[in-house]
């Protein structure tokens, strides 16, 4: 109900802001989170608030899988089981929520569900069919076997369209609530992760985005689809391409968290002077020296996912000492989601030709620097980059504005900056990224015990 509104509500502002009629408008389209599905019963009635993927609950039932199943469901959906993906939702859900799993007739992704709400249709895209782990990734349908497992019929399952197809048309109510046109066409849309890239241009195999998001990731377009234990794999938009994804859980998050929890009066000061809160990451990271002299942050505060895949993992700052200051530990923090992109990076067998720097946290200035030196490869930062962008040009392919994705791309995407990594910086960081990963790997057993020691 909270992203329906949400979409109805920015439907209106850009009808208001943008000067533009209702009828102004050729077709709309949609993106989301993967791994998020909206739990419905009799009547399309939502019974159970949406699990995220950043939720951890299913950790147990993820393990199970694993033990039992690990091969088969690889093999079949080209994920490894995680915390994060629905198949382990749905396994906790019948077994913690017996009462609620009988009373769950249909899944539906959560961007379709936003949309279904304006315009009746049960349909979805491959890529957020690949991110319920129901789905089998080589035979291009639902998985019989994976849904058996997760006690759902097919006919729970979302009717699996192109991105660009018209999944139907803005029914009454949905003009009423959006102040849209009755009729107008609805393209399906796809995965927030995809259309972003799409929206900056990265169509091609060796193309890769790097996103430093509240989940950051790299993201690298494959001319096929290429499943590998440490990567998420799905389908691009176009040419069947792969699109593999090393993310980690923590990115911009980390500073949300850190910001909150130990720069409360900083942040205050930061929006009494209107300034935003990127401004506010380069301001204090400023104050700081490159590697924080001596000063590690691992950004595992909800656990990790590439290349550790470890749930029960937690973040440290280590090496601290009494010369380190509040700037040093946000510098930290910057440097430390920076390490955990290479770690990315370096997952990823496939050769990568381009690298395109998006997300929110790109915004500010010093982290863009600082994860530039820390990658050591040049990076192109594109003009325009918000996943609805990339949403909007699938709607003028469905609609016909544009003759095709490249056409699409050729029209609306720009460069803005270009930047190179400085090489006495990037030997410097990858000196202190060698003493990052080694404390990681040994972070996990620690990690473990302390939360068995919790309870």
């Amino acid at each position: 109900h909270d992203w329906h509104a949400a979409a109805c509500a920015a439907v209106r502002e850009c009808l208001s802001q943008g000067s533009l009629g209702p009828g102004d408008i050729a077709c709309i389209s949609i993106d989301g989170p993967a791994h998020a599905v909206a739990l419905l019963g009799d009547d399309n009635e939502v019974i159970y608030p949406t699990i995220h993927s950043s939720d951890l609950r299913s950790t147990g039932q993820a393990l199970a899988l694993e033990d039992r199943l690990g091969q088969d469901v690889f093999r079949i959906s080209g994920q490894r089981p995680n915390a994060s993906w629905t198949l382990a939702h749905l396994a906790w859900l019948r077994e913690q929520e017996p009462q609620v799993f009988a009373r769950l007739r249909r899944i539906q992704p959560v961007k379709d569900y936003a949309r279904a709400r304006l315009t009746g249709d049960f349909v979805t895209d491959r890529y957020d069919a690949i991110g319920t782990q129901l789905f089998d990734l080589e035979a291009d349908c639902w998985s019989d076997a994976l849904c058996a497992e997760a006690g759902l019929p097919l006919a729970a399952l979302p009717v699996v369209m192109d991105a660009r197809d018209i999944a139907g048309a803005i029914t009454e109510e949905g003009a009423r609530a959006t102040g849209l046109l009755s009729g107008t066409p609805v393209a399906v849309g796809s995965g927030d992760s995809v259309v972003e890239a799409f929206g900056v241009g990265v169509l091609d195999p060796g193309q890769a985005t790097i996103k430093l998001a509240t989940h950051a990731n790299v993201n690298v377009v494959t001319a096929k689809p290429q499943p590998a234990p440490l990567l998420i794999t799905y389908r691009h938009l176009l040419n069947n391409y792969g699109f593999s994804i090393a993310a980690t859980n923590s990115g911009a998050a980390s500073w949300r968290w850190f910001r909150e929890t130990f720069a409360r009066d900083e942040q205050r000061l930061a929006l009494e002077q209107g300034k935003s809160m990127h401004t506010l990451a380069s301001d204090m990271a400023a104050q700081a020296p490159p590697g924080c002299d001596g000063l590690l942050f691992h950004p595992y505060l909800m656990g990790e996912r590439t290349p550790y895949w470890d749930s029960q993992l937690r973040a440290s700052f280590v090496g601290v000492g009494a010369h380190h200051t509040l700037a040093h530990f946000a510098r930290a923090v910057l440097e430390g989601v920076a390490f955990s992109l290479r770690d990315c990076l370096d997952a990823h067998t496939e050769r990568i030709n381009e690298l395109r720097l998006i997300g929110g946290g790109a915004k500010s200035a010093v982290w863009r620097r600082i994860l530039c030196d820390v990658i050591g490869r040049p990076m192109l930062k594109p003009a325009q980059e918000d996943a609805s962008f990339g949403a909007a040009m699938v709607a003028g392919i469905a609609a016909g504005v544009f003759a095709d994705w490249r056409a699409a791309a050729s029209a609306c995407v720009r460069i803005d900056e270009t930047l190179e990594p400085d090489p006495r910086s990037h030997a410097a960081y990858s000196a202190l990224f060698e003493v990052y990963r080694d404390v990681a790997r040994d972070l996990a057993r620690h990690s473990r015990r302390l939360a068995a020691l919790a309870g």
